[in-house]
C-alpha cells in the first residue's frame, strides 16, 4: 500500500485528541519532535478534534477526582508542561469539551497560524492556569489577546457550520478506527492509540518509513 501524502509531497501526521488532555499535549510534543529528526519526511503534525465530552454535562464529584490524578500522573512526566489540577478543583470543571475545538475551527478560517496560536493559548489557560475554556467570555477574551479579528471570529465561532463542521471531523475519525484519544493516524493508514514515548514514537515513524514508504532510515538523533 502506498502511503498517504499531504499536498506537499510528504507523509501526513494527524493527532486526534482533546485540548482537556494532558496526554495529547504530551503526546503531540513527542510526534513533533520524532518527526522532525526524520530530515523532512513527514508533514508537520495536524490536530484533529476527539472530544472526550460533547453534549454538556456536569463532572461527577469521581471525575473531578479522576481529571485531578490525571494531570498530577500527567506533571512527574519529564517533558511536562508545567501542569496544574486546579482545572478540576473546589467542585468545577468543564460541562463540555466542544466550545474549545469550535474556538480552534473558527480561528482556522483566519488561517493556521491563528488556530495554532488560539490553539495554544486555549490549552495553557486549562491545563496550567486552571481556567475553564468551555465558558464563551473565556473562550473570546483568549481569541482577543491572541490578535484574531473578532469582527469575523465571533460569527464563525457561533455559526451552526462550524458545529457541523467539527462533528463531521469526528465522525470521520470514527470512521477511521479512532476509538479514544489520543490517536496519531500516519500516513491515512496507520493508527497509534493511546499516547507513548518518544522513542516508542520515533520507532513507530521509522517502521512506517520502512514498511510503507520504502525508505531506509540512516540516521536520526536521539
Amino acid at each position: 500500500m502506498a502511503p498517504r501524502t499531504s499536498t506537499s509531497g510528504l507523509i501526513s501526521l494527524v493527532l486526534h485528541g482533546d485540548l482537556l488532555d494532558p496526554w495529547a499535549w504530551l503526546a503531540e510534543q513527542r510526534i513533533t519532535t520524532a518527526a522532525d529528526e526524520l530530515h523532512g519526511r513527514f508533514a508537520p503534525l495536524a490536530s484533529a478534534p476527539w472530544p472526550r465530552r460533547w453534549d454538556p454535562r456536569a463532572p461527577t464529584a469521581a471525575e473531578r477526582r479522576q481529571r485531578v490524578r490525571e494531570l498530577e500522573r500527567a506533571a512527574r512526566e519529564a517533558d511536562a508542561p508545567p501542569f496544574s489540577t486546579e482545572l478540576w478543583e473546589d467542585g468545577r470543571g468543564p460541562h463540555t469539551s466542544a466550545p474549545p475545538l469550535l474556538a480552534v475551527a473558527a480561528a482556522r478560517m483566519q488561517g493556521p497560524a491563528a488556530a495554532a496560536s488560539l490553539r495554544e493559548a486555549l490549552r495553557t489557560a486549562a491545563l496550567v492556569c486552571g481556567l475553564d475554556v468551555s465558558r464563551s467570555d473565556v473562550v473570546l477574551e483568549l481569541a482577543s489577546r491572541c490578535g484574531l479579528d473578532m469582527a469575523r471570529f465571533v460569527p464563525a465561532f457561533q455559526a451552526p457550520g462550524t458545529d457541523r463542521a467539527v462533528r463531521a471531523s469526528i465522525e470521520d475519525a470514527c470512521d477511521r478506527g479512532v476509538e479514544l484519544g489520543p490517536s496519531l493516524v500516519v500516513g491515512e493508514d496507520w493508527l497509534v492509540a493511546g499516547v507513548r514515548s518518544l522513542r516508542e514514537y520515533r520507532t513507530v515513524l521509522k517502521r512506517y518509513l520502512a514498511k510503507r514508504a520504502g525508505t531506509t532510515v540512516e540516521h536520526t538523533v536521539h
